[in-house]
This record gives C-alpha cells, sequence and structure tokens, in this order.
C-alpha cells in the first residue's frame, strides 16, 4: 500500500526528467511536500494530443460518472483488479499517469512505525498511477489520480504486503503513451515492474502528522 510519499524533485533532475520522458512542455517548479497524503495535490506526467506535460491533480480518484465525491479518497488502485472495477477500467486503457517522487513511507502494523523507502542514488522514483476528471453540479473542476499497487517485492515484504507499481524511465515511457490501449502489455509491464533496490530505512513519528511536511519527515531515525 502507499498512504504517503514524498514529492521532492530538484531542478536538474526534472531537467532530466523532461527530457527522458520527452516532455513537450517544461515543467513547472513543483512545490516540496515531504508528507504527501491523501487528497493533497500532486504532479504526475500524463500524455495528450499536445505532448507530455505535467499535470496538477488531487490524490484520491474520483470518477467522472460519480454523483458526489467519495466518502473515502480512493487513493490507490490494486493492479490485479483494475479491469474488475468500472472506475479503474478506462482509465487503464486511455489514462494512464506517472507520479514523480523522492519515496514513499509504509507504516509497521501495531506500532505505526513509520519507514521511507527510496531508491539508494535518490533518483526519482516514478509510480505508475490512472486518473480521471470529475465535474460537480456546482461548476467545480476536480482532475484526480490513484497510485497504482502490486504485490510487495522481496525487499518490500517484511514491512508490507504490498507497494506501489514502480516503473523505470524505459517503461515509463511505454505506461504514458496514451497511442496504446494494449491493457495486456500493461500488466506485463507493471508484472515486470519493481526490479530496482530500495533502500528503506525507520523515520520519526513525526511523518505521522500531516501538518509536517518539511525534510525532517526523511532523516533517518537516530
Amino acid at each position: 500500500m502507499c498512504g504517503r510519499f514524498a514529492q521532492v524533485i530538484k531542478r536538474d533532475k526534472l531537467a532530466k526528467l523532461e527530457r527522458e520522458l520527452k516532455l513537450g512542455h517544461k515543467i513547472p517548479e513543483l512545490a516540496e511536500n515531504y508528507n504527501v497524503a491523501p487528497t493533497h495535490t500532486v504532479g504526475a506526467f500524463v500524455d495528450s494530443k499536445q505532448g507530455r506535460y505535467l499535470g496538477f491533480f488531487r490524490w484520491g480518484l474520483i470518477p467522472s460518472w460519480m454523483q458526489q465525491l467519495p466518502q473515502s479518497a480512493m487513493i490507490n488502485a490494486r493492479r490485479e483488479s483494475l479491469e474488475e472495477k468500472p472506475s479503474y477500467r478506462g482509465a487503464l486503457v486511455r489514462r494512464r499517469c506517472v507520479i514523480p517522487a523522492l519515496g514513499f513511507y509504509e507504516f509497521e502494523k501495531g506500532s505505526k512505525q513509520p519507514w521511507f523507502i527510496h531508491y539508494a542514488d535518490d533518483s526519482p522514483v516514478l509510480m505508475a498511477g490512472i486518473f480521471d476528471a470529475w465535474s460537480g453540479a456546482d461548476g467545480s473542476f476536480v482532475p484526480s489520480l490513484a497510485i497504482i499497487t502490486m504485490a510487495a517485492n522481496e525487499q518490500m515484504s517484511a514491512l508490507h504486503h504490498r507497494m506501489p507499481v514502480l516503473l523505470d524511465v524505459e517503461a515509463a515511457n511505454i505506461w504514458l503513451d496514451n497511442k496504446i490501449e494494449d491493457t495486456a502489455r500493461m500488466h506485463l509491464l507493471m508484472h515486470n515492474s519493481g526490479q530496482m533496490p530500495l533502500k528503506l530505512y525507520k523515520v520519526d513519528y513525526y511523518v505521522n502528522k500531516v501538518q509536517n511536511t518539511g525534510p525532517k519527515c526523511v532523516e533517518p531515525l537516530a
């Protein structure tokens, strides 16, 4: 599962992602948030007829056909059931996105001890997602997304049985290509993801409070 993450991408790494993901638009400044929580606004890469760009979304998917906002935020979508649920089925075909992050958090069952998970070289973590856009009766317009999760790999399994689908740059380029509507290919892509080695370490309970969004969140626990 992914219930919190850190969206902190420095300017030089954003510029590198612009090149690697073949963005057609320059990435705007991305606000730093070391403790992204459900319903927060997050940046995600998407594809369009006008080219790829970094858009901004509410974390917690709101399907366009819903009459009102859901009572609980649909922050994660299980890879195994993407085509079974109407909330996700169409999005897998034509509304895929990639959420860049410094890393994500997981919490021990019972103690709620937080851990931070990232790449050892601090390169951006690219999480697979799906998105939609909802319009309310009052004229409100809310783009939103969910992060896709999968069974935990060997590194993560001792901490939690689920983890985000993590894409390398090559896979992220395929995932973003909205000309590809082959869901079998997308499932194979997800199945083969999460192979890059991760670094896990404990952080302070400071991160458990959503109001705390500064760099202290990712400092290793003494």
